[in-house]
């Protein structure tokens, strides 16, 4: 299967699993990759996602072979429904991209749907797109976010690839590992993750993106609708009699 998807306790690991062409998505490949994550989003005994590649590459970007429209002059490519792809976007449960190898193109836009991203020191990242007479899509309007608007117009006008140092100075990823250790740490971090109250960590996901392009008015509303709606979950009510009665909290995400 070019898209692998497993489970370890309550955390989801996608793996592109097309290492012969460093991982390149082919539209199936897209498909796969949003019916995963919505997978992620549904199944109540999963709590962490973790996207990661198979052999030298997270993703080189997408298989521009597959994707060629012969009705288009040059390299072109059909554009990819973004109602499919772009449903990540719309994933509750926190997602880390382990980013390994060659991390390019639509393969970086795919790391950039993840809320942390941790790289092994062999990770390239960049945005070659213009290389070939396309765009960088969906990166073009988050990177600027993640690492500033300099940053992103140098890796997009100039198409050159940085290393996991840089990436990591330029606050694009959150940390660099040995590679060996890549799935390693990323495991313990999800781990980590799982320790805390899974609905208080699907909000302030919620919170933080939402409240991004909100007014401070508008932000602090949803900030009182979502402490509303949490004190009013069971997991709420055992949060604080786990406070009270100074034990850890069994929380069940309900």
């Amino acid at each position: 299967m070019s898209v692998e998807y497993r489970r370890e306790g309550r955390i989801a690991i996608i793996t592109l699993n097309r290492p012969e062409k460093l991982n390149a998505i082919s539209p199936e490949m897209y498909e796969e990759i949003s019916a995963r994550l919505q997978e992620i989003d549904r199944d109540p005994e999963v709590w962490v996602g973790i996207v990661t590649g198979a052999g030298r590459a997270f993703s080189a970007g997408a298989d521009l072979l597959t994707m060629h429209d012969p009705n288009l002059q040059g390299p072109g490519w059909r554009p990819i429904r973004p109602d499919r792809f772009d449903q990540g976007l719309a994933v509750q449960k926190p997602l880390i991209a382990a980013v390994n190898g060659y991390c390019l193109a639509g393969g970086l836009e795919l790391a950039l749907f993840c809320d942390i991203r941790i790289a092994a020191e062999d990770a390239q990242f960049g945005c070659p797109e213009v290389r070939w007479n396309l765009l960088h899509g969906y990166g073009a309007m988050r990177l600027p976010q993640l690492i500033g608007l300099s940053q992103t117009l140098y890796l997009l006008l100039t198409g050159e690839f940085i290393d996991a140092r840089e990436a990591h100075r330029i606050g694009l990823v959150h940390e660099v590992v040995p590679k060996e250790r890549l799935m390693e740490r990323a495991l313990a971090l999800a781990g980590r993750i799982c320790q805390n109250a899974p609905l208080a960590v699907r909000m302030s996901k919620e919170l933080a993106l939402r409240s991004s392009e909100m007014s401070l008015t508008a932000g602090v509303q949803l900030y009182q609708e979502f402490v509303r709606i949490l004190n009013n979950t069971e997991d709420g009510r055992e949060g604080d009699r786990a406070f009270r009665e100074r034990r850890p909290p069994e929380y069940k995400a309900r």
